[in-house]
């Protein structure tokens, strides 16, 4: 029941923002309400464990019955919980980072963090994962043509363009993969791709690693994030890069690796992720390292550590998968809290030019204390939930290949270097005299209610990571609704029968199956 009210109510909540008043006052107090209570269920999700609901029907199209479901456990249950915390705070600190539009900000920002989560709650059926993979471009897209910089319209047609031609690969490669099974079910897609020939999975491979190389982004598919990261508003950045971007890293997680797993295990092309996956880390940190506007420096610090996250989830080790989620956690709080309080900056200065910000350190003590703590955190000290994170990362790699593990942490002090530098630019520089600069230096009570969650969870994790490391047990273990260990041999027996009959595999196999089947049916007699 929480699950699916988790999914829904941000979309009906949109509905009567809609319907409410636009006055800016009582806008913001209805909008707290309906940011808090996604947040609270998501949280009670976390303390319960986690929630699945049925499977059920959902269309059909071509003959094939699409089912609907919703999953929220490990992974995708601490993608939620963050999505919604981001999303409230960023609400929060919208009320004096608008200078109008609350109502309508509100009403596409829940629109995209109920299509967020839709994505992280479908880890099923990979149609129902499709459409709201693909629904949560619009409100995004919106919300940065109506709060948007000056080229704002170049920065949504960027956007747009490259996340959908990006998923073009991965629909065709749906679509062969549903007619070829007659099912959208993950457990039915991979034991069709099991006994699939090399020349079908690879590139099959390569289509769905496309969509979500865009979305995370990973080298090359990188270059609309500068543009959309620096137009958009900073409290949309915020979730941009703290929980849309995780569904990139999420569908490599719970589409990719599971269903290409025999191609990992028996050929190198899971090394070959990995290495373009730490490519792509040192690239973003090199450009992040050259930056002086301040948007970008954070995107492609985001870009680094995204592509550290996917370089550890292809080392195929449940700790290390453990540690990813531990990272993205971390990621999405200290992303989510710079993109705050730099944009806070560029409000005082009129600048994003991270050169003009001056000796905030001597101006205003409490807002430097605060950047000064999430910058650190961003360099994963210990104590701190990054460093727990890339601690498994890194141990992951190591066992992977010691050159992988050098090569992530060269990335690793890249990423101390600009961060440093973004911190002394910004609280240690030069006092500046210009003209454009605020008189009124100081933090508002919503900007300074923003900062507080996100420091204590970065520090709680940080010393308490078992939350989320104990979510990455087996699904047994958590409780979790899967089908009998028979209705999967039945399954299996059909699809390689279906295959057999099409000529695509050698039907040998046959009459095992169909003695599996005999069998299974007598014992669920008795």
């Amino acid at each position: 029941m929480l699950v699916s009210l988790l999914l829904i109510l941000p979309f009906v909540f949109a509905f009567l923002m809609l319907a409410s008043s636009s006055k800016d006052s009582s806008a913001f107090r209805m909008g707290l309400l309906c940011f808090a209570i996604p947040f609270i269920l998501a949280t009670a999700l976390v303390a319960i464990g986690g929630q699945q609901t049925d499977i059920y029907p959902w269309f059909s199209i071509l003959g094939i019955d699409i089912e609907f479901s919703l999953y929220g456990y490990g992974l995708s249950l601490w993608m939620v919980w963050l999505t919604t915390l981001l999303s409230f705070l960023a609400f929060v600190y919208s009320r004096d980072s608008l200078s109008l539009g609350i109502n309508k900000f509100a009403i596409g920002l829940l629109a995209l963090e109920g299509t967020i989560i839709g994505a992280f709650l479908s880890a099923y059926n990979i149609v129902q994962f499709l459409f709201f993979f693909e629904a949560m471009i619009l409100p995004a897209a919106i919300l940065i043509s109506l709060h948007g910089g000056l080229k704002r319209r170049k920065a949504v047609i960027i956007f747009s363009i490259y996340t959908l031609a990006g998923s073009v690969p991965l629909l065709f490669g749906v679509w062969y993969l549903m007619v070829k099974t007659g099912s959208d079910n993950i457990n039915s897609l991979m034991k069709t791709l099991e006994v699939l020939p090399l020349s079908v999975q690879i590139p099959l491979l390569i289509a769905f690693s496309i969509a979500f190389a865009v979305k995370t982004p990973v080298f090359p598919f990188h270059s609309w994030q500068g543009i959309t990261y620096s137009e958009a508003p900073y409290s949309l950045s915020a979730i941009l890069s703290g929980a849309m971007a995780k569904v990139g890293v999420f569908g490599f997680a719970i589409w990719v690796i599971p269903l290409f797993d025999n191609l990992f295990w028996n050929t190198e092309y899971g090394l070959c992720l990995i290495s373009l996956a730490l490519f792509s880390m040192l690239y973003g940190a090199t450009l992040a390292l050259r930056q002086t506007n301040i948007k970008k420096l954070l995107a492609f610090s985001s870009m680094s550590h995204l592509s550290l996250a996917v370089a550890g989830l292809f080392c195929l080790d449940k700790t290390v998968n453990a540690g990813v989620a531990v990272m993205l956690v971390g990621h999405g709080l200290t992303a989510g809290g710079l993109f705050f309080f730099g944009g806070i900056a560029e409000k005082w200065t009129g600048s994003t030019n991270i050169k003009r910000y001056g000796a905030f350190a001597s101006t205003n003590p409490i807002y430097a204390t605060i950047f000064g703590v999430l910058g650190i955190t961003a360099i994963a000290i210990p104590s701190t939930v990054g460093f727990v994170g890339e601690f498994l990362i890194l141990r992951g790699l190591f066992n992977s290949g010691f050159v992988f593990a050098v090569v992530a942490s060269v990335g690793i002090i890249l990423s101390a270097a600009y961060m440093l530098r973004l911190i002394k630019h910004t609280l240690f520089g030069p006092v500046s005299n210009d003209n454009t600069r605020s008189d009124n230096i100081y933090l508002s009570q919503f900007e300074g209610m923003a900062a507080i969650p996100i420091i204590l969870m970065i520090f709680y994790f940080g010393l308490h990571p078992a939350p989320i490391l104990n979510s990455f047990k087996e699904p047994t273990e958590e409780g979790a609704i899967e089908l009998p260990e028979y209705e999967q041999i039945l399954e299996e027996a059909l699809i390689i029968d279906s295959l057999a009959r099409e000529g695509l595999i050698e039907g040998d196999s046959l009459a095992k199956d169909s003695l599996t089947i005999y069998d299974l049916e007598e014992q669920d007699e008795h």
